[in-house]
């Protein structure tokens, strides 16, 4: 079976070509970008630099080469995908083996995501088909617990509550609590009820009130069971940028909704949980950064932007480090920066400050880390085929391993012949004190963080008689992330991810900004087509929201408007909403919460 090729760097000669080009002050290098005849045939002012090349980015790039503009990408890194993509263990490969593939973190697709489909099914991969070929569903999450307490195997399969009013839905919810996660009625019935409030608040409600009350004293669990605390109150933690202890309860209750509808299959694009058959870079991300070539897209790597100009009211150019350590000029129309949170408010100088003050608020907004690391075995793990969320970890861990679901053999694919199974985990908290050094990941060496992990992986798997699922005599290797560094004071994150925290969407700007030609695409830029909360969907349909604004400032044809696809609201509760509206508006709680 012929397999996905492993993502090259760009050539140095593309990057060298690209401090020459810049320097005489053209907008880059011309990679794989068509002939130029074509190029001068397009409209003018139809030149986009994309600063960055995440999810977000490489959207936006995708809208508008579709709709005839000259885009050109600009990247620090030597691959596209920003923490979407896959890292690989250098020199690991033998035999004609590739290196051993990583992960960033675990790249799930849900079904209540349906801009990020959208996008999938538009990519041909080398194979034959789409890239959406190559999502498999996974049909098991097990919450995994340590010591007496039993592991809690969920089978992701379509749920039968009801939906035809608030409380019956109510009892439903709180029955398949008792049942599934084995928690008293009480507290079952209690958090049935909160959660059905905000399911039904309107919208002014959402974002008046419970955008500024945090989850975890929405739900109350600091007076509720052990048990409550952590599999309601911030153990399960699934989605990434839904951490309890810090978010929203309009943000949590948004994903609890979400994966509530799709559990019943209303509205979803598919399985209500997905992962690719295959890393990440191989199945997506490099099929997407050749289809965009196809399209006329130049990629420059190894660009580092460091500043915006700003004359006249627009901007005219950007600054960039190039790979070599020189300096260029990014000459271009538009300008669409999809840098992460914390490195695009750098480019915010003192007039874009004053030119948009929605720019300066971002300096407020939070970020926490979330990084992977990889264990690769000798001999496969008896573990369950899905996401293994280690409910009582200090760490707050979730695992699956992954090769389970890849279609390639992993030995005679990857590595030296000798590993059969990659397990890839997330680490969601790097501030509380582990169980075997007794210190917070942060403070920890990268050698001590993976023994860490190990080690809590096993205190929730190897702790039933029998056979155990993790032994040390498997693991044949371990891979952290590599934006995990080490310095003189712990460890430093170059990834940093953004955390949404209550009262952050008054942080969070919008696509278009008030400076013409300058326009956002990255998972904080306000979404409100689906969910709102940071993911591959909504950087996805933040790119979409900064295409149609250059396109709507561009002046282009409306025929070939870029869409947005809106998640599932339930008819049912149309009528509380409405109910709710009335009483926001006059400033009653909620007739549930009363």
């Amino acid at each position: 079976m012929t397999t996905p090729r492993q993502p090259r760097p760009v050539p140095r000669r593309d990057v060298l070509r690209y401090g020459t080009a810049a320097a005489a002050g053209a907008a880059a290098a011309p990679v794989a970008a068509g002939t130029a005849a074509a190029r001068a045939r397009r409209p003018a002012r139809r030149r986009v630099a994309v600063l960055g090349a995440g999810v977000g980015g490489l959207t936006a790039a995708h809208e508008l080469a579709e709709r005839g503009f000259d885009v050109t990408v600009y990247e620090r890194r030597t691959v596209p995908g920003g923490k979407a993509r896959s890292l690989y263990v250098p020199h690991s490969g033998t035999g004609g083996r590739r290196d051993l593939p990583g992960e960033h973190g675990h790249r799930g697709v849900f079904g209540f995501y349906h801009n990020l489909p959208d996008t999938l099914r538009r990519i041909p991969h080398p194979g034959g088909g789409t890239v959406f070929d190559h999502l498999t569903a996974v049909h098991w999450i097990e919450l995994a617990r340590t010591g007496s307490r039993l592991d809690i195997p969920l089978p992701v399969r379509p749920l039968l509550p009801a939906l035809s009013d608030p409380l019956r839905l109510v009892d439903s919810v709180a029955g398949l609590l008792q049942q599934a996660l084995r928690l008293p009625p009480q507290e079952a019935a209690f958090f049935a009820r909160r959660a059905v409030i905000l399911f039904t608040s309107c919208t002014g409600r959402r974002f008046g009130q419970w955008e500024y009350v945090g989850w975890w004293d929405y739900i109350q669990a600091g007076r509720m069971s052990t048990d409550y605390q952590r599999l309601l109150g911030g153990g399960v933690q699934l989605l990434q940028a839904l951490r309890p202890a810090n978010a929203s309860a309009r943000t949590c209750g948004q994903g609890l909704e979400a994966i509530l509808y799709d559990l019943l299959g209303r509205g979803s694009d598919g399985p209500a949980d997905r992962i690719f058959d295959a890393p990440t870079s191989e199945a997506w991300l490099e099929p997407w950064a050749a289809h965009l070539r196809a399209l006329g897209v130049r990629f420059v790597h190894g660009c580092t932007v460091e500043g915006l100009e700003l004359r006249s009211g627009r901007i005219t150019g950007a600054r960039a480090r190039t790979a070599r350590g020189g300096t260029a000029r990014i000459d271009a129309d538009w300008f669409v920066a999809a840098l992460p949170s914390d490195r695009v408010v750098r480019l915010w100088d003192g007039a874009l400050r004053r030119a948009d003050p929605r720019l300066a608020a971002m300096d407020r907004l939070q970020q926490t880390w979330c990084n992977g690391i990889q264990y690769y075995l000798r001999a496969p793990a008896p573990a369950v085929r899905g996401h293994i969320v280690h409910v009582d970890s200090p760490w707050k861990l979730i695992s699956i391993h992954q090769s389970k679901l890849w279609r390639a053999g992993f030995a005679r694919t990857w590595g030296d012949g000798q590993v059969q199974e990659c397990v890839s985990v997330d680490v969601s908290d790097w501030d509380t004190p582990g169980i075997l050094y007794g210190r917070p990941a942060r403070e920890c060496t990268r050698a001590e963080v993976a023994r860490e992990v190990w080690e809590q992986m096993k205190a929730h798997l190897n702790d039933t008689a029998g056979r155990p699922v993790l032994a040390d005599t498997q693991l044949h290797s371990w891979y952290l992330d590599e934006a995990i560094a080490e310095t003189g004071h712990g460890l430093a994150n170059d990834d940093p991810y953004l955390l949404n925290h209550t009262g952050s969407w008054d942080l969070r700007p919008d696509a278009a900004t008030a400076v013409p030609n300058l326009f956002l695409a990255a998972d904080y830029v306000r979404t409100y087509a689906n969910v709102d909360f940071t993911s591959m969907e909504t950087a996805n349909e933040a790119g979409r929201r900064a295409a149609a604004a250059v396109l709507a400032a561009a002046g282009a044809d409306g025929a070939r408007a870029v869409p947005t696809f809106r998640g599932y609201e339930a008819p049912e509760f149309a009528a509380a909403r409405l109910v709710d509206r009335d009483r926001w508006r006059h400033g009653l709680p909620h007739l549930l919460d009363a």
